[in-house]
């Protein structure tokens, strides 16, 4: 063997030995990352009865019209104890159910059963002393703060900190309640005692603070005291209480019932140590603001009620509601897969402006699709050719992976914190965390409450010259629907879904799809549940427009950013306001500012004006008062514009107002397929082709000399969004 020739040979061996330990390396820091191997206990096994077979779907009173019972706990939960495990009204407890008490560093929860349901609980000496299904934590004291520096956190547990210099001192109370773990805070001085708490600091008000992401239930959540105490240091600085449950963040569920019941009783916690604040103000982002939205269309507000939830709110970067999202959000990669990999002209499609077209949501070319180069390496592993892209669309870059989350009930992002049985015998869905409203099938599988049936995607774009009508029917012949959530299998993503394999990775989810990633003519369409819908309707899980208390909904301009916040969220709940007062909007404040500025304390303090104004008389209970009117704001927080008018637009039939004019709105699939700016529509109203034809679906276009394809395609009939949802049955 010649020298060169052994030089090479082990030039290749140390080539070898690097990319196999880099490999190595790479999927250890990923495994961490990605919290893999998690060092809590898993949930072993769920008690009986846990998965419940032939539920209707919810068809009973709206929520707002239904008195709540009267509570049957006595609180305030003494220290020491346990709140109450059982909901009051929103259902039986769900499980699996995955403690977080580790997690939030409040120790190990609580023993209440020794059948192996739930979580193991050791003993200082490592042994199991029992299993926790319910993760109870017993009520304690705390103190957070941070130092004379102003900057350094510290927390102190059962006791005072033994320095006493310290720039703020907040009084903190743990516990649970409805399972979840709860917090309330208050500032206060070195005077303070348990049972003698020191309210000096309090200026008698109140802040429940919601907090968002996406969950689909089956977790306690992890309270964490410095991100809570970071996150509300301006209201505790002017004064404020504040209260907080992982039950009312939306990582951890989106059961609206759920989140009421406990926020409900977190603030009967707080009236029943501290007493009842002159009013309470919801703040919160994302899942945070929807919940606000949600809650005074469901809760019976009364003004002045007694343990009511909030007076008002502060609702930042929030959507009107879950479901109505969620439609358009499984319509992205759809339709991705469709321009990379179905479409009869990829090449026009590789822009990521021709592609918002369809999607209505914004695009940027100077991004590019999330996880891009891991599915680029996935493809050349298999021997296939990424996929080319001029930048990228809010559905590539923001709202991938929701597809997975939300709707595949094999793909639980959590899985090694259940063991194999638990992760095998549940359905891991946002349509699981609520089955008690969308109802479930004979093996206890939760219905999909939305449709694509009928849905002519792209429908405005062809009527606007943007697409041409060969594109707009390859599209739609091809784009198909999800399938069946008992024909669904475990999402290809890599480690994330417990697949060690790259080459099986997918982005899209293609083989969930009813094409199975094959062009097919047409490829089928298959509705979810239509009793679902109905129930999502009928339990107040759908934002129908009515709000009942004073509501600024704020929110940086990210559009171009492709923020999965984007701005006609806004107009949508306007929209929807409008359509239940008739015209009127007695209650909601629109402030969208300059991406660079984060108006959500101006906005807070301007709330506390607002209901300080109308508690003493000085303004009306109802209207939006001029110096909390709708406005755009710039990088520094002035004001651009304010006042009516200035959020006009195509959404409502009027010229662009100013504020649109510097941060325009975009739109969502349905819309571009035909819905108007309510985006409401999970089940539309389907009409045969020679309807549409005649009745003004298409026009300005005539589609007649395309009456067959269109047939074709469209055998139970194509949208028409004017005649209204068949899921709102009033």
């Amino acid at each position: 063997m010649s020298r060169a020739l052994r030089i090479t040979l082990i030039v290749l061996l140390l080539l070898a030995v690097l990319l196999t330990a880099g490999w190595y390396w790479l999927l250890g820091y990923l495994a961490e990352e990605l919290d893999l191997n998690p060092t809590q206990p898993p949930v072993l096994t769920s008690p009986p009865g846990a998965k419940i077979a032939n539920i209707p779907a919810y068809s009973g009173p709206h929520p707002h019209n239904i008195a709540r019972p009267s509570e049957t706990f006595a609180f305030p939960v003494n220290w020491g104890a346990t709140g109450p495990a059982e909901p009051l009204f929103a259902g039986p407890r769900q499980y699996p159910f995955m403690c977080q008490t580790l997690d939030s560093e409040l120790g190990q929860p609580l023993v209440d059963n020794q059948q192996g349901y739930g979580t193991a609980v050791y003993d200082d000496d490592g042994n199991i002393t029992g299993y926790s299904q319910d993760c109870g934590l017993p009520t304690r004291l705390h103190y957070l703060g941070y130092e004379a520096d102003g900057e350094t956190f510290f927390r102190s547990d059962d006791q005072l900190p033994q320095n006493t210099d310290n720039e703020l001192l907040v009084r903190a109370e743990s516990g649970t309640i409805n399972r979840f773990i709860y917090v309330l805070l208050m500032p206060t001085t070195m005077q303070d005692k348990q049972d003698q708490p020191d309210l000096s600091q309090w200026n008698g008000k109140a802040v429940y603070h919601f907090k968002g992401a996406i969950g689909i239930g089956f977790q306690q959540g992890q309270a964490r005291f410095k991100r809570l105490l970071k996150d509300m240091r301006p209201a505790l600085e002017a004064g404020y209480a504040v209260l907080y449950s992982t039950g009312n963040e939306t990582d951890n569920h989106y059961n609206i019932w759920l989140q009421e019941d406990t926020a409900l009783r977190v603030k009967q916690q707080f009236v029943s140590r501290y007493g009842e604040p002159q009013y309470t103000i919801g703040f919160g982002d994302s899942g945070g603001g929807l919940q606000q939205y949600l809650l005074s269309q469901n809760h019976p507000f009364i003004r002045g009620e007694q343990h009511g939830i909030i007076d008002g709110g502060v609702a930042v970067i929030p959507y009107p509601d879950m479901i109505t999202q969620i439609t358009y959000g499984l319509d992205c990669e759809l339709l991705e897969y469709y321009f990379d990999y179905l479409a009869d002209d990829k090449s026009f499609w590789e822009k990521a402006s021709r592609r918002s077209l369809v999607e209505g949501l914004s695009s940027n070319p100077d991004y590019q699709p999330r996880l891009n180069f891991l599915a680029a390496v996935a493809s050349l592993l298999r021997f296939d050719i990424p996929p080319a892209h001029e930048g990228a669309t809010e559905c590539s870059h923001s709202w991938r992976g929701s597809a997975q989350l939300v709707n595949n009930p094999r793909f639980n992002t959590h899985y090694p914190r259940y063991s194999a049985q638990v992760n095998d015998e549940n359905y891991w869905t946002h349509w699981q965390d609520n089955r008690d409203y969308y109802g479930t099938d004979r093996y206890g599988r939760a219905g999909v409450p939305a449709s694509n049936v009928g849905v002519q995607y792209g429908l405005q774009a062809w009527k606007d010259g943007d697409i041409t009508a060969a594109q707009f029917l390859d599209l739609n012949r091809k784009v198909g629907s999800w399938k069946p959530q008992a024909e669904m299998q475990q999402a290809r993503y890599w480690l994330i879904s417990g697949d060690d394999s790259l080459r099986r990775y997918t982005p899209y989810g293609e083989h969930n799809m009813t094409h199975n990633g094959h062009a097919e003519a047409p490829a089928p369409r298959i509705a979810g549940s239509l009793e679902a819908a109905q129930g999502a309707y009928q339990s107040g899980n759908v934002f129908i427009g009515r709000l009942d208390i004073p509501l600024i909904d704020v929110r940086p301009y990210k559009d171009p950013l492709l923020d999965i916040h984007h701005s006609w969220s806004a107009i949508s709940s306007r929209a929807r306001i409008l359509k239940a007062n008739q015209g009127d909007n007695p209650y909601q404040s629109i402030w969208i500012s300059d991406a660079g500025y984060d108006a959500r304390w101006d906005a807070f303090f301007t709330m506390e004006h607002w209901l300080d104004q109308r508690n003493s008389g000085d303004i009306a209970s109802r209207g939006v008062p001029d110096f909390a009117s709708d406005r755009c704001l710039n990088s520094e927080g002035d004001v651009i514009a304010a006042g009516d008018g200035v959020w006009d637009g195509r959404w409502n039939q009027q010229a662009d107002g100013h504020c649109t004019q510097q941060f325009p709105f975009y739109q969502s699939s349905r819309q571009v397929a035909g819905d108007n700016a309510m985006a409401s529509t999970l089940f539309c109203e389907l009409v045969p082709v020679q309807q549409a034809l005649a009745s003004g679906v298409y026009a300005p276009l005539d589609a007649t000399p395309y009456r067959a394809q269109l047939e074709a395609i469209f055998p139970q009939g194509v949208c028409d969004f004017r005649l209204g949802d068949q899921a709102r049955l009033w």
